[in-house]
């Protein structure tokens, strides 16, 4: 007989995430997993939880807001959620790293670029000397496709572009050679040229790596791009998960057939104006919506606003 094939160890799995701020939910009961090579998307509108879903995966929420459930990271023999500082440190960087939405409040402006990335080499001891981590440094900075990456080295964060900045920014989340890189709208403050480009350098970059990537937009293109599986959050809850081309060409869910539709810039309603988003009733338990869908395509229950 032979023995039973075990399934692979996800990189990230969260299990019933919530993020509380006092008695207000921002998130519920959210349920995740991204294996190794995979992308997986977190989209939905401005306030629907994205951002402080990846902070929470993070141990980065800011006084105030509490993280309940479970997140779980290959390579670490205990949960993640109300781990103490020092093991949500050693996590960071190594095995989890993030590449934030805005540079310029992720780079330290009083240090050279070159010396923050390396610097994550010497945390991590990946590097035997401060020589040896600037040198990787520059090989970093030029993976990610800047040029004259010596001279970049050398450079103030405000001396360079929105893009090169950002590329810098993925060079410090790849230093530490992480199995998952959470992308929290990397791309939003970009054009559309130099949008295209760091998504080319983060495609690549996970794909020599074999890296999980949870990434996490408002933009449903750029999901399409990078994404095989996505989750649709509204009001911090999963309303609907699945394949990318699946959600994306047969919705299931009414917010999600929204967003489709406020995305297209050729639609218009009966008056001329551009679609929008309806407001879509509030989540409680104990009340079946209209769609019915089932809880592997990322159901929740629905009722209207008291």
């Amino acid at each position: 007989m032979n023995a039973a094939v075990s399934a692979p160890v996800p990189v990230l799995r969260a299990s019933g995430l919530g993020v509380w701020a006092g008695s207000t939910p921002l998130v519920q009961d959210l349920h995740l997993e991204v294996h190794r090579g995979e992308r997986v998307g977190l989209i939905g509108e401005s306030g629907s939880g994205k951002s402080v879903t990846a902070l929470a995966l993070m141990g980065l929420l800011p006084p105030g807001l509490t993280a309940i459930g479970s997140v779980r990271v290959a390579g670490v023999d205990r949960d993640l959620v109300g781990a103490p500082e020092p093991v949500l440190s050693r996590v960071r960087g190594s095995l989890v790293s993030m590449v934030f939405q805005e540079p310029m409040t992720a780079l330290d402006p009083t240090m050279r670029v070159g010396r923050q990335v390396a610097e994550v080499l010497q945390v991590h001891r990946l590097a035997a000397s401060r020589a040896e981590a600037d040198r990787a440094a520059v090989e970093l900075l030029d993976r990610v496709g800047l040029p004259e990456p010596a001279r970049t080295a050398r450079a103030w964060p405000h001396q360079l572009s929105g893009g090169q900045r950002q590329r810098v920014v993925l060079a410090i989340a790849l230093a530490g050679e992480p199995g998952l890189l959470i992308c929290d709208e990397p791309t939003t403050a970009l054009d559309v040229t130099v949008q295209a480009r760091v998504l080319e350098v983060v495609d690549a970059e996970l794909a020599e790596r074999d890296a999980g990537c949870l990434f996490i937009t408002h933009d449903l293109a750029v999901v399409a791009r990078m994404c095989e599986r996505v989750l649709v959050l509204h009001r911090g809850r999963v309303v609907e998960a699945g394949p990318v081309r699946r959600v994306l060409t047969e919705p299931r869910h009414p917010y999600t057939r929204g967003l489709l539709a406020a995305s297209d810039l050729t639609r218009t309603d009966a008056d001329g104006r551009l679609v929008t988003v309806p407001t879509l009733p509030v989540a409680r338990p104990g009340v079946v919506p209209a769609w019915e869908g089932t809880p592997e395509d990322g159901w929740a229950v629905l009722e209207e606003a008291s």
